[in-house]
Formats: C-alpha cells, sequence, structure tokens
C-alpha cells in the first residue's frame, strides 16, 4: 500500500497524538502554576529557595518526561503495528478498524511491547552513538574553509534519515513474531545500514518537504500570529517578538503533533519494501558494533532467550 493512502487509512492515531499532546502541554501548564503558587506563598530563601526549585521543577519535569514518553510509546507501537501490515500486506484482519486492531495488538503483546519500550531507548542510544561518529568527522575536518557551514547541512540530513529508526526498527519487529524481540531489532538496525542508499534517497525528499513546509508554515501563520497580537492593546514594542515567538512554537507543535506521523510513514514503507524478507549482513554487525558501544549491548542481547512479540 502506498504512504498516501496508510496516512488517509490512519488519521485516527494522528488524532489520538494530538489530542496527547494538547493534554501534556496543559499538564505542565498546570503544574507550573501549582509550583509557581507553592513558591509564592512558602517564601523560600537562600539555599531552601534553590532546593525547593530543583525539587519541585526538576523532579516533576523528569516524571512528566517519563510518563509522557511512555504514553507516546504506546500510541506510536499501536500506530507501528498497523502502518506495518498495511505497508507490507495492504489490510489489516477482516471486521476490525485500524484503531481498534492496532491497540488490540499492543494489548496482546503487552509485556514484549514493554521490552519494546527498552529496545526502542537502546536503538535511540545507538543511533545516537553512531551520529557522533559523523560529528566527530566534521570536526576533524574544521579546518577545511566552508566545511563548518556543510557539516551543519549534513548533520540536518543526517537527523532525518537517523530520527525515524526506532519506529523502523518495531515496525520490523512487530512483523517478525515468534522471534527473539531484541535479535530482530539488531537484524533491522543492521537492514537499515544495509541499505543506506533507499534511506538516503528518502531522507533527501524529506528533507526538501520539511523545508518547504518550514518556509511556508512560518510565513502564513506569521501574518496570522502579527494580526492577533499587533491589534492587542498595551503590548506596544512585545507584539512584534511574542508574535514571532508564537508562530515558532505553533509551527513545532504543528510538525511534532501532525508532520512527524506523515514522515514516520513515508520512511517505514520505504525501509519495509526493502528490509522486510531481506537477509541482514554479518560484515555489517561487526562493523556496527565497533562504531557503537550500545549496538553491542544490543546483540549480545539478541543471543539471549528474551520475550516475543
Amino acid at each position: 500500500m502506498k504512504p498516501s493512502q496508510i496516512i488517509a487509512k490512519t488519521i485516527p492515531f494522528m488524532l489520538i497524538r494530538l489530542a496527547a499532546y494538547f493534554i501534556f502541554f496543559v499538564g505542565i501548564c498546570i503544574y507550573t502554576a501549582i509550583v509557581v503558587w507553592i513558591i509564592g506563598a512558602i517564601e523560600p530563601e537562600g539555599f531552601f529557595a534553590f532546593v525547593f526549585f530543583a525539587f519541585f521543577a526538576g523532579g516533576g519535569w523528569y516524571l512528566y518526561r517519563l510518563a509522557r514518553d511512555y504514553i507516546s510509546y504506546m500510541i506510536k507501537a499501536a500506530h507501528v503495528a498497523v502502518v506495518s501490515e498495511l505497508a507490507i500486506f495492504g489490510t489489516v484482519p477482516e471486521g476490525m478498524s485500524m484503531y481498534k486492531h492496532g491497540v488490540d495488538k499492543v494489548k496482546k503483546h503487552f509485556a514484549a511491547t514493554n521490552v519494546l519500550f527498552a529496545v526502542d531507548r537502546l536503538v535511540s542510544s545507538t543511533v545516537k552513538q553512531i551520529q557522533r561518529v559523523f560529528g566527530g568527522i566534521g570536526e576533524f575536518l574544521r579546518f577545511i574553509p566552508g566545511v563548518k557551514n556543510l557539516m551543519r547541512i549534513i548533520n540536518l540530513f543526517v537527523d532525518i534519515i537517523l530520527n525515524y529508526v526506532d519506529e523502523c526498527i518495531m515496525a520490523y519487529i512487530f512483523l517478525h513474531e515468534g522471534q527473539s524481540v531484541w535479535k530482530s531489532a539488531a537484524d533491522g538496525v543492521v537492514l537499515y545500514a544495509q541499505n543506506w542508499k533507499t534511506i538516503l534517497k528518502t531522507g533527501l525528499k524529506v528533507l526538501v518537504f520539511l523545508l518547504i513546509f518550514f518556509v511556508v508554515a512560518f510565513f502564513l501563520f506569521k501574518g496570522v500570529f502579527f494580526g492577533i497580537f499587533e491589534s492587542s492593546d498595551g503590548l506596544g514594542v512585545l507584539a512584534s517578538p511574542i508574535s514571532l515567538l508564537m508562530t515558532y512554537v505553533f509551527v513545532l507543535v504543528l510538525k511534532w503533533a501532525v508532520l512527524d506521523s506523515v514522515i514516520m510513514i513515508y520512511m517505514m514503507t520505504n525501509y519495509l519494501k526493502v528490509a522486510y524478507g531481506a537477509q541482514p549482513s554479518y560484515d555489517l554487525y561487526g562493523k556496527l558494533q565497533n562504531m557503537s558501544k550500545k549496538f553491542a549491548e544490543l546483540f549480545g542481547k539478541a543471543q539471549q532467550p528474551d520475550p516475543q512479540v
């Protein structure tokens, strides 16, 4: 099934993701208001004030991030389960909605899906270590005039092609029921690197699309927010910077809530077309273990018995 068709069929997941981001945003606003009210009521001073702020602000933010990441992950897992089947088989079981099928699959394999949460974190760490290798190359070549700007563009490109690795690997795992989660994850990472030409072509198209989106969206919504705040009394010179800030935040939220799902589907379908049914190269296994200690850890876990999806 084509990415555009999958996007149309899985709109409910995008709406749920949008609603989740809105709830997270409201939640952090309420928590911030409560912390500010408590600080105002207690009026701590000196070192106690610092400790109080660090405990409530830092600790609360950590718990918020943990809850947000986990809930977002579970929504993403259900979405990925459906997208992976649509991309390869073109359909989900008869008599089931897309949303219900994704949720049921996550519920059915809840224990393994929680293992996948750990796999997801480990794959992300692997990707970051590999990305730092590219960054190190840029630092080594910084004596060349203009290479700094070139590396910024390259890093932006690398960010795109590596940012959706975890979703692609998760899709690969869901399509290999009956196999160790860790082994599927390791195979999936190798196949991602093995099919680098396809991934690079897809990433380049996504980069061009993102640049067009940000330029068009920024100028479009800048006009909207400028119209709102410049007509407000009392803002004066603050109207312009507030409008720019709100435009930037709104465009980012729009990307996180909607566009990321579209890009994820596009990257996943192109990856699965070349990865599903392919054999991973064992030479690449060795190279990736040398590049990333986290991948070596992932490979080690793949040799052990593990819950299955």
